[in-house]
């Protein structure tokens, strides 16, 4: 394959490359060019200027070329002088709206157009808009047109301060290179070749046609003749050659019939970023040494590039990665947005919330884990929901030197100027740098964040205007943003990694495009612009429509000499992401070429595993003495019951003795409110325990159970946690609940004897299992064991609802051990198995739900049967059995159950 870059060289070999000066798109596109031009030359030679088109223009047009950022202060600055200063906004909100006019006075500018006559029709556009025609105009629409006509004055102020400093914007530099192009070319014999160039703005069209006319140059188109014909991709380029005078005597000739040629074309459909990524891990895999150094992979999405590096396999041995990792993806950015994030919040008091977020930071939590570990673990022991940052730093004075250093710096930020926020955050990666010594990533992020800091004071240095935290904060991100740390690599050897930007004028054998999907190849409809899309065609700014035409050359013109194309795109249905293939594609299949061979693929993304494939486990020696341990020593009902559920969660929990993670309780969760409810009956009724109970006993009980709940709830939370927002319903709904079942419970008392004879009682009972050569120990704690009218019940209390139906037995009793519905009917009739010795004949039990008071004492038992509790306990018994036997049978493995 011989590339664009090398015909071009082909064809300058008769050239004086001493009097030469060579434009590209790109500073990637110039190096390329670089290397082609200097391995053909046999004799040595002064080295010619050769520059991308940004450089080119800034030494025609002789100024310095300021950042977005830094036009931005100037148009504030502009913008105040010029402003009525009982309507002038703060930057913050100027920085907003700004950008967007910036980037329109680069368009007006770029293509030359008269501004008094554009902004006389933008204003007469966003009268119209606004109805600001009627006699009658409010304040909001009177600003609102008074903005409109101030526009052109802040155009031209803005040019005209910058001029006297000679310094200007990107489209300011372009009219000053068109103004100041003849001066230039006379200045010097050179002959300028553009080299590679597709979709030009009306002073880059300008520039190279002078040039051209003046027989000073020459231009270098790359496109295909089918392309060039009719085709989206040639649109610029037909047009160049119908309405440019130095086409009217030869039309604009196509360089390369390839795009025809016998290609193999893949599509690739795949789920979400995570499987594009594993999928480009599988092509470079499979792919020969030789193909490699002639492949590119370009990212359609430049997010990917972090995922698509760590899938990479092991037969890459060289990468080029041209467009550099964001600093913004690093893990390093996350723990500054923490600390703007806490000084933004402004707050003396800590939120653990805010807390956990800096001391479980991967970065923190590498260098400091042990003290950090200590950390969390106080607060989850202490549900410590709140406190003071005094508080706070005097139990944790005795910490490393240098970790307490950094909480002091990231916490102790309150009212912190944007001066003194920089220089904690430099000394905060200073104190970080000595633990990430044998980390040479780690120490590349701490240095790029650094570099970024010191801009950002270097820029403090240089303007009053960066004084509020806000907009220091916005101009931050919008700085990060476009930080990226360089990789080192040669652009000549081994896989090149770009964006689709960085391919202009460049080809390879075999290419890898991913993310090839509607709203990124191309971008779509959205643009950043005050100026609409009808004023955009009257002026022949570009649109949406021409963006899709740009998209569409560099895409297709990558397929022109490229033999093998991989086209990877999301074809997730859920989610956020855009997963509708690319017009490109279906554009390539609609209309391909007979030798096109193009091949579909609906990729999975599952990772080597069948997703629904349900786990099973089988027992080891070492599980069964484990497991025998565990029935010998105790086993609960709900132990069992979470086996009946799912087996494999019994094996996570009292196997592998895998515990949830405590965590800080902000909110009152429903175990913590059953857990009060439980407590605050069992304090109640201690005192009456063993006698018969009236009405004046629950009337004291409704005299002290608000006290009672309140002592238990503050056990837990913290007093101020409790007086707002959810946790007050929920505490005055447990209040609640309570008082309603004192009630309930006076009424019964009025007409029935009622004796309490156990509370929250913690029962063992030993069974004897025929097959096993131990005694399994039973446990359980029974909430209430009572006497009504001298008939005994076993009463469970439960805070969630409980219907009736949850505690009927079926007559056949084969499922009750399998189906996790007789849970509450399995854990009563457990209970009773323990208290077997006093049940006499008639004995009960059940639920009293607290969700359900209305129903009562729900008793447990067998529908139409006439079966006391005893019989019961001995139909259960048998199905017990029978269940710790299928527990205990090293034949039987766990398998988890679809839940």
């Amino acid at each position: 394959m011989e590339s664009f870059i090398t015909d071009v060289v082909s064809k300058l070999e008769a050239k004086d490359l001493n009097r030469s000066h060579f434009v590209l798109p790109s500073r990637r596109a110039a190096q390329a060019f670089s290397k082609e031009l200097f391995q053909t030359q046999t004799q040595s030679f002064l080295a010619p200027p050769i520059q991308s088109i940004e450089e080119f223009i800034e030494t025609v047009s002789e100024v310095k070329l300021i950042t977005n950022l830094e036009t931005i202060f100037q148009f504030y600055e502009v913008y105040q002088e010029h402003t009525n200063p009982n309507k002038q906004e703060p930057l913050h909100q100027v920085y907003n709206w700004g950008q967007s006019i910036i980037q329109d006075f680069n368009e007006i500018d770029r293509y030359q157009i008269n501004a008094d006559q554009f902004f006389g029709n933008l204003k007469a556009i966003k009268d119209l808009e606004h109805w600001s025609k009627s006699d009658i105009k409010t304040e909001l629409v009177k600003n609102y047109i008074e903005f409109w006509e101030s526009l052109p004055k802040y155009y031209h102020e803005l040019k005209a301060k910058l001029k006297s400093e000679n310094r200007a914007y990107q489209g300011m530099a372009y009219q000053e290179a068109v103004s100041n192009l003849e001066k230039f070319t006379n200045s010097n014999d050179s002959q300028f070749y553009f080299i590679g160039f597709n979709a030009l703005n009306t002073c880059e069209e300008n520039i190279f046609q002078y040039i051209v006319r003046q027989q000073r140059g020459e231009i270098f188109w790359d496109i295909d003749s089918y392309l060039l014909e009719e085709h989206s991709a040639g649109m610029f380029m037909r047009n160049y050659s119908k309405n440019w005078s130095i086409h009217s005597n030869s039309a604009l000739k196509a360089t390369t019939t390839t795009y025809t040629d016998r290609k193999n074309i893949r599509f690739y459909g795949v789920s979400k970023q995570i499987g594009q990524a594993k999928l480009v891990g599988d092509l470079l895999s499979e792919m020969p040494r030789d193909e490699l150094q002639k492949t590119a992979l370009i990212l359609g999405d430049e997010s990917l590039l972090q995922p698509i590096l760590n899938s990479l396999p092991e037969n890459i041995n060289e990468v080029n990665v041209t467009m550099g990792l964001p600093l913004s993806s690093t893990n390093l950015s996350s723990l500054f947005d923490t600390l703007f994030k806490i000084r933004s919040l402004n707050q003396e008091e800590l939120h653990y919330k805010i807390l956990f977020e800096l001391i479980e930071h991967p970065i923190l939590k590498k260098a400091y884990q042990e003290e950090l570990f200590l950390i969390r673990k106080d607060l989850n022991d202490n549900n410590i929901v709140f406190q003071s940052k005094e508080a706070f730093f005097k139990k944790w004075n005795r910490l490393d030197g240098s970790l307490l250093t950094i909480l002091k710096l990231s916490l102790n930020n309150t009212n912190s100027s944007v001066n003194e926020f920089l220089i904690k955050c430099l000394e905060i990666i200073e104190l970080l740098k000595p633990h990430f010594q044998e980390e040479k990533l780690s120490l590349e992020y701490l240095y790029g964040f650094k570099k970024l800091f010191i801009k950002l004071k270097n820029l403090l240095s240089k303007t009053e205007l960066i004084k509020e935290f806000k907009v220091f904060h916005q101009i931050y991100l919008d700085i990060l943003s476009s930080e990226t740390l360089d990789f080192e690599g040669s652009p000549y050897k081994g896989l090149q990694i770009m964006g689709m930007l960085e391919t202009r004028a460049l080809d390879f054998e075999s290419i890898i495009i991913t993310s090839v999907n509607e709203g990124i190849l191309p971008s779509g409809k959205s643009q950043n612009s005050f100026i609409p899309f009808d004023l955009k065609k009257a002026y022949k700014l570009p649109t949406y429509k021409e963006k899709d035409a740009v998209y569409a050359y560099h895409f297709f013109r990558l397929i022109q000499r490229a033999k093998r194309c991989h086209f990877i795109y999301n074809n997730s249905t859920s989610g956020i992401e855009k997963a509708e293939k690319s017009r490109f594609l279906t554009q390539l299949e609609t209309f391909k070429t007979p030798l096109h061979s193009i091949t579909n693929y609906a990729v999975s993304a599952n990772t080597g595993h069948n997703k629904t494939s349900l786990e099973v486990v089988d027992k080891t020696p070492e599980m069964m003495t484990q497991l025998k341990s565990l029935f010998a020593n105790g086993i609960s009902p709900s132990a069992l019951t979470t086996y009946i559920r799912n087996p494999i969660d019994f094996y996570h929990r009292y196997v592998l003795k895998l515990q949830e993670v405590d965590e800080i309780e902000e909110d009152i969760s429903y175990k913590t409110l059953g857990t009060v409810i439980h407590d605050c009956l069992d304090l109640l009724y201690r005192n009456f325990k063993g006698k018969l109970l009236n009405e004046a006993d629950l009337d004291h009980m409704l005299k002290s159970y608000p006290k009672t709940m309140t002592l238990l709830f503050e056990e837990r939370f913290q007093e101020e946690a409790l007086r707002h927002g959810r946790n007050l319903i929920d505490f005055e709904i447990a209040k609640q609940q309570v008082k309603r079942f004192l009630i309930l419970e006076k009424n019964l008392v009025k007409d029935h004897a009622l004796k309490i004879i156990e509370l929250e009682k913690k029962d063992e009972k030993y069974l004897e299992v025929e097959g096993l050569d131990f005694k399994v120990k039973l446990k359980g704690t029974v909430d209430r064991v009572d006497l009504l009218n001298d008939q005994l019940r076993i009463i469970d209390y439960k805070t969630g609802k409980v219907d009736l139906n949850q505690l009927k037995i079926p007559e056949e009793w084969q499922d009750f051990t399998e189906d996790y519905q007789y849970s509450k009917a399995f854990q009563v009739l457990f209970y009773a198995l323990l208290k077997e010795d006093s049940l006499g004949e008639h004995g009960e039990t059940g639920i009293i739900s607290f969700k359900n008071l209305k129903s009562g004492f729900m008793k447990c038992g067998v529908p139409k049967s006439e079966n006391n509790l005893k019989e019961l306990v001995g139909e259960f018994k048998i199905e017990l059995e029978a269940l710790i036997l299928e527990i205990l049978n090293s034949e039987i493995p766990f398998t988890e159950k679809p839940v």
